[in-house]
């Protein structure tokens, strides 16, 4: 029993004298490596590790600066866009292509039975509210532009292409100023008066109602009304 641990102990003391010498020897080996050459080949490729990573930091920078100019662009860009877009939302209200609502004035037209609404009558209206300055005018369901038709034909009333019995209401609403209603509306009411006691309507028995409303809207040109055709219309390009 005491010869094994004995013989272990030995085996034990040579290992660890083996493993130091290797260790030295590693040493020694690798101090060797080290030389003057090497030394050399490891400060250049520190010194282009360097240049590289200062290369890096200078195209780091320059990508940061890019983004900030792209943001930028962008920034304005979109300021860009939100203008036009605006301008030509304003321009599509302008245009009666959009449902518009503010104060306003109501007139409501009638005749005795049998009778008919003339054309001329729903004309003066519409033409005595733009000279008041009215920004938009719709006669029942119609938006009213520039090239609207108020035109009577047989038992009907034309609007923007569209038929309406001329024995039934009609209904003329503009928007606007209502701080000038009171001048408006005595206006109105004298067109009414002039209307009622024209000789050429005495028979048609004329109910003309005139209103201020807090709250009117306008409904929006159909764009396959005919008063919205532009395919005739060819820009002129020339300076």
């Amino acid at each position: 029993m005491k010869a094994k641990i004995a013989r272990t102990t030995l085996l034990t003391v040579i290992c660890v004298l083996l493993g130091i010498l290797i260790a030295l020897q590693m040493k020694n080996v690798n101090a060797d490596q080290v030389t003057d050459a090497n030394l050399e080949e490891l400060q250049a490729k520190l010194i282009d590790y360097a240049a590289k990573n200062a290369e890096l930091s200078d195209r780091n920078a320059e990508l940061y600066q890019y983004i900030s100019l792209l943001e930028d662009d962008q920034a304005s860009g979109s300021v860009q866009i939100d203008s036009i877009l605006r301008e030509k939302e304003r321009a599509a209200i302008f245009a009666g292509l959009r449902e518009v609502r503010n104060a306003g004035i109501e007139i409501t037209v009638t005749v005795a039975e049998g009778a008919m609404i003339r054309d001329s009558v729903l004309r003066q209206f519409v033409n005595e509210l733009r000279a008041l300055g009215a920004q938009a005018i719709s006669i029942n369901s119609e938006r009213l532009v520039a090239t609207s038709e108020i035109r009577a034909s047989g038992s009907v009333i034309l609007i923007n292409g569209n038929g309406y019995n001329r024995q039934a209401g009609f209904q003329i609403r503009a928007i606007t100023d209502p701080t000038k209603d009171a001048f408006n509306l005595e206006y109105l009411d004298a067109v009414r008066k002039s209307v009622i006691h024209d000789p050429q309507f005495t028979g048609d028995g004329y109910q003309i109602q005139i209103s201020p409303m807090p709250d009117v809207t306008i409904p929006a040109l159909s764009e396959d009304s005919i008063a919205f055709k532009i395919d005739l219309l060819m820009p002129d390009n020339q300076e």
